[in-house]
C-alpha cells in the first residue's frame, strides 16, 4: 500500500512537471542535489593456485615364459599350384614328294611333280617338273596343239646374318599359228610343222640378303639374274639383271617411330638377234629413297633416275612420293602418290603375253611418264578385305597387238601378231574385295576398268575396257575341296583391212575396226580327299560352252573336263 503511494508520487512528480512545462514553458524549476556521486571499485583477490602433474613411477613387471615344442598332426593337405601351359599347335607332317596326274578331254595330259627337303633351319632344296599340253582340234581351224613343260631346281642356305638362295629353271612353250581356216586358202598347203612355234627359256636367279636383328645394322640385298631365250625361227634374247638395295634405319626426327634411308641401284641389259636385225639395249638406274612413319602417317619419298641405252643414251627422271594415312586403324587406310617408270618391251614379255607374235617383232621402250595414283584399303571385321585404287599415266610408246600383214604367207592369212605403238593417256580403276572365313571359305572378286585416250590409233587394239574375275574355294570337313572361277571381259576391237575398188578401177585398202565380243568363262573343280596322302579330282572347264576369242581369229576350246589324282609320299 505504501509502495503504491510512492509510485503515484513519482508519476505526479515527473509526469505532471512535464505536462506543466508544456503548458507554461516560461516557468522555472529548482533541483536540489543532496550529495556528490562518488564511484568506487572493490579490491580484487588473486587465486594463488598453480596446476601440477603428478609424476608417479610405475615399475615394469618381469614376465617369464617358455615355448612348448610339440608337433601337431594336421589332416589338411595343400596341393601345389602348377604353372599354366599354352598348348602349341603341332606342326603338320610334311612329305618329301608330291605327284599330281590328270587327263582332259582336249587330249591333254597333265603332270606336276615336286620333291624337296623336310623342315630345316639351315638349308632348303627342291625340284619341280610340270607338263601340260593339248592336242584336240577345233572345228574348221588349223591344228591348235600347244603345251608347256617346266623344270626348276632351287636351293636356299640360312646363315646367322645372311641368306643365300638360287634357282635354275627351264621352260619350253609350244604353239601353232592356227588362227585361220584352211578351207579359205586352198591355194596353199601348210603342214603342222610349218605353223609350229617353240620357245625355249633357260636361266638362273640368285639372291643374297642380310638378316640382321639389330635395327642399327646396314641391311642389304644383292640380286643377279640371267636368262637365255630362243624360238623356232632363230630369234634369240639374252638378259642380265643386277640389282643392289642398301638401307639403314635412321633417327632424324624424334617424333617418328620408324625411319629408313636407302638406295636401289642396278642395271638391266638385253641382247637381241633375229633374222632382220641385232640390237643391244639396257636400263641403268639409281633410286635413293627415304621412309618415314609416325602415329597413323607413313611417307615414302624418292627419285628414280633411269639411263635408257638404245641407239642413243637418254636420261629419265621420275619423282616418287607416296603418302598413307590410317584414318581408322587397319579398317580405313587412304593412300596416294606420284610415280613414273621406264619399261623395256622384250621378246620374253611379248611371248609370255601373246605366244602368237612374229619373231621379228619391234621391241621399244615404254615410258610411263608422270603418273598419279590413290585409293583406300582396309578390312571390315575379321572376314572382309577391300582395296579401291585408281591409276592415271601419260604413256609414250604403249604397245598394242595387231595382226601382222607383212609376213603373211597368203593374202588375208594374217595368223601372226605384231605391235603398233602410240602415245596414250591411260587410266585404270581397280576394285578388290576379299572374304575369308577361317580356313573353310575364301572368295576374291576383282574388277578392272581401263580407259585409253589415243593420239593416233582408232582403238586400243585387243584391249578390253572391263575385266572381272571371281575365285572361290570351300573346304567341306577336309574331305571335299570345291573351287569355282569366273572370268569375264568386255568387247574389244581388232585391226583389219578392207579393199574397195572405186569407179575408176583403183583398189583402195583402208583400216577397219572389227568387234570381238566379250565372254564369260566359268570353271568348277572338286577334289575328294580319300586320305591325307591320296585324293582324286575333277575339273569342269568352260561350263557355259562358249567359243570366245582372246586374240583375233584364235578361238578357245569349248566345254571340257579333266580327271586326275594326287599322291604325297
Amino acid at each position: 500500500m505504501q509502495m503504491k503511494k510512492i509510485l503515484m508520487l513519482f508519476i505526479i512528480a515527473f509526469g505532471g512537471s512535464n505536462l506543466l512545462a508544456q503548458q507554461d514553458s516560461t516557468k522555472n524549476e529548482e533541483v536540489t542535489v543532496v550529495s556528490a556521486y562518488d564511484p568506487a571499485v572493490n579490491d580484487a583477490f588473486k587465486l594463488n593456485i598453480a596446476p601440477k602433474i603428478t609424476d608417479d613411477y610405475i615399475e615394469k613387471p618381469n614376465f617369464e615364459y617358455s615355448v612348448i615344442s610339440k608337433n601337431i598332426n594336421s589332416r589338411l593337405g595343400v596341393n601345389p599350384i602348377m604353372a599354366a601351359k599354352i598348348a602349341g599347335e603341332s606342326a603338320p607332317k610334311l612329305y618329301r614328294n608330291y605327284l599330281k596326274l590328270g587327263f582332259a578331254t582336249t587330249i591333254s595330259p597333265y603332270i606336276d611333280f615336286f620333291a624337296g627337303m623336310l623342315r630345316s633351319k639351315k638349308s632348303g632344296f627342291g625340284v619341280r617338273i610340270k607338263h601340260f599340253s593339248s592336242s584336240a582340234g577345233i572345228k574348221e581351224y588349223a591344228y591348235p596343239g600347244s603345251g608347256v613343260t617346266e623344270a626348276n631346281v632351287y636351293g636356299r642356305k640360312f646363315g646367322n646374318k645372311h641368306t643365300f638362295s638360287t634357282e635354275l629353271f627351264y621352260k619350253q612353250s609350244r604353239a601353232h599359228f592356227y588362227g585361220y581356216k584352211p578351207d579359205n586358202f586352198p591355194e596353199i598347203s601348210l603342214s603342222d610343222k610349218d605353223i609350229r612355234q617353240t620357245y625355249h627359256l633357260i636361266g638362273l636367279k640368285t639372291l643374297y640378303e642380310s638378316t640382321y636383328r639389330q635395327s642399327s645394322a646396314l641391311h642389304h640385298s644383292l640380286k643377279l639374274n640371267y636368262y637365255y631365250l630362243w624360238d623356232g625361227y632363230n630369234s634369240t634374247e639374252n638378259n642380265i639383271l643386277f640389282d643392289a638395295d642398301i638401307n639403314k634405319k635412321v633417327s632424324f626426327f624424334n617424333f617418328s617411330k620408324e625411319q629408313k634411308l636407302g638406295i636401289d641401284i642396278g642395271a638391266n641389259l638385253w641382247f637381241n638377234n633375229d633374222s632382220i636385225a641385232s640390237d643391244n639395249t639396257g636400263i641403268v638406274y639409281i633410286s635413293p629413297y627415304y621412309d618415314l612413319k609416325f602415329s597413323q602417317y607413313g611417307f615414302h619419298v624418292g627419285i628414280d633416275v633411269d639411263l635408257q641405252m638404245d641407239s642413243a643414251v637418254s636420261v629419265h627422271v621420275y619423282p616418287i612420293v607416296t603418302a598413307e594415312v590410317q584414318v581408322i586403324k587397319d579398317i580405313l587406310v587412304t593412300y596416294a602418290g606420284i610415280k613414273g617408270e621406264l619399261q623395256k618391251n622384250s621378246m620374253k614379255t611379248f611371248s609370255d603375253e601373246n605366244i602368237f607374235i612374229t619373231s621379228t617383232i619391234e621391241k621399244r621402250f615404254t615410258n610411263y611418264k608422270f603418273g598419279q595414283f590413290g585409293g583406300v584399303k582396309g578390312h571390315i571385321g575379321k572376314y572382309f578385305d577391300y582395296n579401291l585404287m585408281f591409276v592415271n599415266f601419260t604413256v609414250e610408246d604403249m604397245p598394242f597387238y595387231v595382226n601382222d600383214t607383212a609376213s603373211a604367207p597368203a593374202e588375208g592369212l594374217n595368223n601372226k601378231f605384231s605391235v603398233v605403238y602410240d602415245r596414250v593417256k591411260y587410266s585404270r580403276v581397280v576394285a578388290d574385295f576379299g572374304f575369308h572365313y577361317k580356313s573353310k571359305f575364301n572368295a576374291m572378286l576383282r574388277g578392272t576398268y581401263h580407259n585409253y585416250f589415243l593420239d593416233n590409233l582408232d582403238q586400243p587394239w585387243l584391249k578390253p575396257k572391263l575385266e572381272v574375275s571371281l575365285m572361290m574355294d570351300y573346304n567341306m570337313q577336309d574331305k571335299f575341296l570345291i573351287k569355282a572361277e569366273l572370268f569375264t571381259f568386255s568387247k574389244m576391237y581388232a585391226r583389219t583391212f578392207k579393199d574397195e575398188t572405186d569407179p575408176s578401177g583403183i583398189t583402195v585398202r583402208y583400216e577397219v575396226a572389227e568387234e570381238i565380243k566379250g565372254a564369260f568363262d566359268l570353271n568348277l573343280g572338286v577334289e575328294y580327299r580319300y586320305s591325307k596322302v591320296l585324293s582324286g579330282f575333277i575339273n569342269l572347264n568352260n561350263i557355259l560352252n562358249q567359243r570366245y576369242y582372246k586374240f583375233y581369229n584364235y578361238p578357245s576350246y569349248r566345254f571340257n573336263l579333266m580327271l586326275g589324282i594326287t599322291y604325297s609320299f
